[in-house]
């Protein structure tokens, strides 16, 4: 089973807590009004008795009157029965239950002498009987008297303190909901921070608080997103340095190269060594740009440049950017003049990696077959298909990693940049990209969130205003 989360925890010890409380206060509560409605009945019981006794007593000690005529002559109260014991033999003002064994609890206190007060269960509910010595009669006189008020007090009683306690137990669950709740929300504040950051709000910030709890956890949470902005500011600058240091010197070094080319006076081994040349060094200018590409999508895409777009156009100019036939993009599904599926992206961008997905076909799968645009879920989805040997499918997911390789027709003619590339611009723009097997070549599929056609034409994707 999964473990429960923090705000679960809290709450189920809250409850818990409340829990244990109010069984501890209900039991305590109860044991002691059961103590004094128990003393209070034996002493209203006690003083009846008492009385009660004193009427036998004077009854018994006229000449020649029967005891059951004494006992018809006292009026007990409601529920209790009266027992004389005289000379061996039992009277009773009933002839429900025997006192004999009614009795038994106090008898021996009563025999010697003492008045005797106790608690019988030979009666539902329990009863109280007092026993008093009659010594000037010889006799003995027993009360008993059923408890049914008290029974009902005290069950009325524990449904209370029961009913307490639940109820108890849901305030203190309710209580650990809203503690957890509030110990939370800076979490939560983190939390939401965190994920605009990592969407590219490099912008975005913790609120100052007055909470002194707080606020070292506040203050180094910005101070990391300042360092981090900072870095990527400073990366964004060394990559627009390399930029400007590096493509003139390349650029001249590649107009030399083609003069060199289209000379004749050069031997067979020179006009060689001028192609390998010219093909490492077209080689090297693809990486910078690759990597000069990268390092402008991790510093974030320029939101004013994102564009409501038709998925199957964005593979048209791709097509087309790279001097590939324009009928490799297979018809859409529904009617020909519909726009297709469309989608918020910076259109640039897209095509760039589109045209990266193409040439890896043409470098590593022996041809680009065909493009395909459709709609799946929500999502427009790009596929693009090639008639090479597939990639295997442990390696479906390390290809997109930056200088990784899985083969291809003419080996090093790439890279190693160009998928990771489409990966890191697809990830921008809140897609992803897949690889899968046809099963005679491989297919990269980019999936796309659909954009609302009534929607601004320049709104986030992540749905703020561009």
């Amino acid at each position: 089973m999964p473990r429960p989360g923090l705000r679960a925890s809290v709450t189920a010890a809250f409850a818990l807590g409340a829990l244990l409380l109010s069984v501890a206060l209900s039991v305590g509560t109860y044991v002691l009004a059961r103590h004094l409605l128990l003393e209070q009945r034996e002493r209203t019981a006690l003083r009846q008795a008492y009385a009660d006794a004193a009427l036998v007593r004077s009854g018994l000690g006229t000449s020649g009157t029967p005891v059951s005529e004494v006992l018809g002559g006292v009026a007990p109260p409601a529920g209790a029965s009266m027992y004389v014991r005289q000379d061996g033999s039992w009277y009773s003002s009933t002839l429900d239950q025997s006192g004999e064994d009614l009795t038994e609890v106090v008898r021996p206190l009563v025999a010697k002498g003492e008045v005797g007060v106790g608690w019988t269960s030979r009666t539902e509910p329990h009863a109280v009987v007092v026993g008093v010595p009659l010594p000037a009669v010889g006799a003995e006189y027993y009360e008993v008297s059923v408890a049914r008020e008290l029974d009902t007090t005290l069950h009325t009683l524990a449904v209370a303190l029961a009913v307490g306690a639940a109820l108890t137990t849901v305030a203190g669950a309710g209580l650990g909901r809203a503690a957890s709740r509030r110990v939370l929300a800076p979490l939560t504040d983190v939390t939401r921070a965190a994920v605009d950051i990592s969407a590219g709000d490099l912008e975005r910030r913790l609120r100052d608080t007055h909470d002194p709890d707080l606020t070292a956890l506040v203050s180094s949470f910005n101070d990391m997103v300042d360092a981090l902005h900072s870095r990527i500011q400073r990366d964004a600058r060394f990559a627009a340095d390399v930029s400007h240091e590096l493509r003139t010197p390349v650029t001249t070094l590649t107009t030399s190269l083609a003069l060199l080319e289209r000379a004749d006076d050069l031997s067979p081994q020179a006009q060689q060594a001028v192609r390998l040349m010219s093909a490492e060094l077209s080689r090297f200018r693809r990486a910078l740009e690759d990597l000069l590409a990268l390092g402008r999508l991790e510093a974030g895409i320029d939101e004013a440049r994102v564009t409501t777009t038709a998925a199957h156009e964005l593979a048209r100019q791709a097509l087309v950017a790279s001097g590939r036939r324009a009928d490799l993009l297979e018809d859409l599904d529904g009617p020909g003049d519909a726009p297709g599926p469309l989608v918020l992206v910076d259109r640039p961008q897209m095509v760039r990696a589109l045209v990266n997905l193409y040439d890896n076909a043409d470098l590593h799968g022996d041809g680009l077959v065909g493009v395909r645009v459709a709609a799946r879920g929500g999502r427009a989805e790009i596929s693009v298909r090639d008639r090479g040997p597939g990639v295997p499918e442990q390696d479906r997911r390390r290809i997109f990693e930056r200088f990784a390789r899985a083969g291809g027709s003419r080996p090093g003619t790439g890279s190693g940049l160009g998928l990771s590339l489409v990966a890191e611009t697809v990830h921008r723009h809140g897609g992803d990209v897949r690889c899968d097997s046809t099963g005679s070549g491989a297919e990269f599929v980019v999936g796309l969130p659909l954009a609302d056609p009534l929607a601004d034409p320049l709104a986030d994707p992540a749905g703020g205003a561009a």
